[in-house]
């Protein structure tokens, strides 16, 4: 059950309140890259969340200062709302992942809305406040599906960069490579927050990417500080195929 002492729930709003602020100015209905100009970062982990191995994960973002942006799942949520409320305290964003992790193009169109919203009812159950932020399971979704979102008040938050680190075998080595090779300005980088191999790759991409002079904002601030959607003919190879997938 979320923690209702009243100090602790008054200091998770001052924690919210800020994304809050932030994505009432998100103006855009889907999100590819950030601005290609700008030496920014946007960290995601989707799914989960999932119990110890996504308190580990918050340990090491904590302890390097990163923050990031957690998409996550509406019934695994309501399994672990104390790491949901955590996220928020350690002043992470929070962002909607549907409630049952179907791909959406498998379900009937009449369904879709309702994933999104079982989600949002969840999350403003534990922490007060929803989520403007959506990402579709497997990045699977249509015209059809992307209307749904937009009207539901979303932003489809996509991404540049997937080292799919949820490949069987997927060392930490092999993820940070595979996070450098792609790395671009404006990057949005797709991890996932259950894999004991990502959280071990944190720190060394981490450092690498600080290194090339970057610096980590979540996805709110990736739109807020640049111009939050770019037409695909205008992406790198890379990003393309994947925004187009």
């Amino acid at each position: 059950m979320p923690n209702r002492d009243p100090e602790y729930r008054r200091l998770l709003a001052l924690a919210l309140q800020d994304d809050v602020e932030r994505q009432k100015g998100i103006r855009v209905s889907r999100v590819i890259t950030g601005d290609p100009s700008q030496r920014l970062a946007a960290l995601t982990f989707d799914d989960g969340p999932h119990g110890e191995k996504t308190g580990d994960l918050l340990t090491v973002l904590r302890r390097l200062r990163v923050p990031a942006t957690f998409f996550v799942v509406g019934k695994m949520s309501l399994r672990y709302p104390n790491l949901i409320e955590r996220i928020v305290l350690d002043g992470h964003e929070l962002g909607n992942h549907t409630y049952n992790h179907y791909r959406l193009p498998q379900i009937p169109l009449s369904e879709v809305a309702g994933e999104l919203n079982r989600t949002r009812d969840v999350l403003t159950g534990i922490v007060g406040a929803p989520t403007r932020l959506f990402r579709p399971p497997g990045g699977e979704y249509n015209d059809r599906i992307q209307k749904i979102i937009a009207q539901e008040g979303y932003t489809n938050m996509l991404w540049t960069d997937d080292p799919a680190d949820y490949k069987l075998g997927r060392t930490a080595s092999r993820i940070t490579e595979l996070v450098m090779r792609d790395l671009t300005p404006g990057a949005i980088i797709l991890l996932h927050s259950g894999l004991p191999e990502t959280t071990k790759a944190v720190p060394e991409f981490v450092a690498r990417i600080r290194a090339q002079g970057y610096t980590f904002v979540t996805c709110s601030e990736l739109i807020q500080r640049g111009n939050g959607l770019l037409h695909l003919q205008n992406l790198p190879a890379h990003i393309s195929r994947t925004a187009a997938s």
